[in-house]
């Protein structure tokens, strides 16, 4: 090897392009001073990564031209695969109010110049500290035929329609720690949709419009739980409902307590009229996940008005079918005619909640699933509450030998 070769620099173009998308964008931008050939190599890089912008000062404003500079440079060349923001905002609360809209208005900025560059992928994630703060997007709708991945982290809605419609080509949506703040949230093309850590209103049902969905995750989210609309291609979808308040009764029953002073229950359907709240639009799951905790009535209301689910074969129910007639469990085994498994994740729940009818009334003589193969109890030990789930599966048909029970111990 002859001392001092430059070999990074015989290799391809295409190679080069691919390791400057691994950089953040201002070393990237740094490497035009190795050579005159490297000049020009961070124009045409296929990805961007924004990341590192931390500070007022010294980050949204100061880093700010660079990072529109970044994005007009690449005028006339080749477009964008995918663009990464990552901004660590350190934020005085000291600073005059004004100073939050200019800084949002300048990070949307950068959003809209990024789909000019047709990019197909972009992640955007703010991160605030001392405090949590939402970055608040602009309240119009995001606009490209070429965006396909959009992952959104720490930001707010700012409009009645959360809405994708304007972009055709999106099929997958990632939205962690956000402020949804919308009435509606829609898009005809997407297919994954994962919505995490979020807020919804409290006060409000926010609708949910994704007809081509193929696999759905709603887990650990905070406020009302949404209406979902129909998913006729749904396969996958996974639920975890534990931390919302806004759904639960005061005086903790499973269904309505006629209370004018209970919140949960007065305020149930607020402004709108409907039966079915949430599960009729997971009927179309060959693949099914529900976790919440008992006393979430929400998911008890909606066993009364929701059709089969005519083509689930996998269920894991976890938490909130554990009721004193264990009516959510006979339920599915009654409305899931091709269910070939069912496991059951049950916790321990109050002395008072386990005494309470729940708002389902089992058939007299429930039917099994017929191609139900095997039933897995998963507990940390034998109890009560294992037992008489057990005597319930028997019940309906379900004989002991299809019947497993894995402990994992105190």
């Amino acid at each position: 090897m002859v001392r001092g070769a430059d070999h990074i620099s015989d290799l391809p173009e295409g190679v080069l392009h691919h390791i400057l998308s691994l950089l953040p964008a201002h070393d990237a931008v740094r490497t035009c001073v190795l050579a005159q050939s490297w000049r020009h190599h961070w124009r045409f890089t296929p990805a961007v990564r924004l990341a590192g912008c931390s500070g007022w000062a010294g980050g949204v404003y100061t880093f700010g031209p660079f990072v529109d500079g970044l994005l007009l440079a690449r005028r006339g060349g080749a477009p964008l695969d995918s663009c990464d923001f990552d901004l660590d905002l350190d934020i005085d609360l000291d600073l005059g109010q004004y100073d939050v809209p200019k800084m949002e208005r300048r990070v949307n900025s950068w959003i809209r110049r990024a789909l000019r560059r047709q990019i197909q992928e972009l992640r955007f994630e703010v991160t605030t500290t001392p405090r949590r703060l939402p970055l608040t997007l602009e309240d119009r709708p995001l606009a490209s035929e070429h965006l396909t991945r959009l992952e959104l982290m720490g930001v707010r809605g700012n409009a009645r329609v959360l809405d994708f419609s304007c972009c055709p080509a999106l099929v997958d949506l990632k939205m962690e720690e956000c402020d949804v703040a919308s009435l509606e949230m829609r898009s005809p093309s997407l297919k994954h949709l994962r919505i995490r850590y979020c807020l919804f209103y409290s006060n409000y049902r926010t609708g949910l419009s994704f007809p081509s969905l193929v696999s759905f995750e709603f887990a650990t989210n905070i406020g009302r739980v949404p209406v979902l609309e129909s998913m006729p291609s749904l396969e996958t979808a996974k639920v975890r409902y534990d931390h919302s308040y806004d759904d639960r009764c005061d005086n903790g029953r499973l269904d309505d307590c006629g209370d004018a002073s209970c919140y949960g229950c007065y305020y149930y359907y607020g402004p709108y009229d409907y039966n079915c709240v949430f599960l009729e639009g997971l009927t179309k799951a060959t693949d099914l996940k529900l976790s919440a905790y008992p006393d979430m009535y929400v998911f008890n209301r909606d066993l009364e008005w929701c059709s089969a689910f005519s083509k689930l074969k996998t269920l894991v129910l976890r938490r909130w079918f554990v009721s004193a007639d264990l009516g959510a469990v006979i339920w599915f085994l009654c409305h899931a005619p091709l269910l070939e498994k069912l496991t059951l994740k049950p916790s321990k729940v109050s002395n008072d909640l386990m005494k309470m009818e729940g708002s389902y009334k089992p058939l007299e003589q429930p039917i099994a699933a017929r191609h139900l193969q095997i039933v897995e109890i998963k507990c940390k030990d034998v109890d009560e509450i294992v037992l008489k789930i057990v005597e319930v599966l028997n019940a309906t048909g379900i004989p002991q030998e299809k019947i497993r029970i894995q402990c994992s111990g105190s």
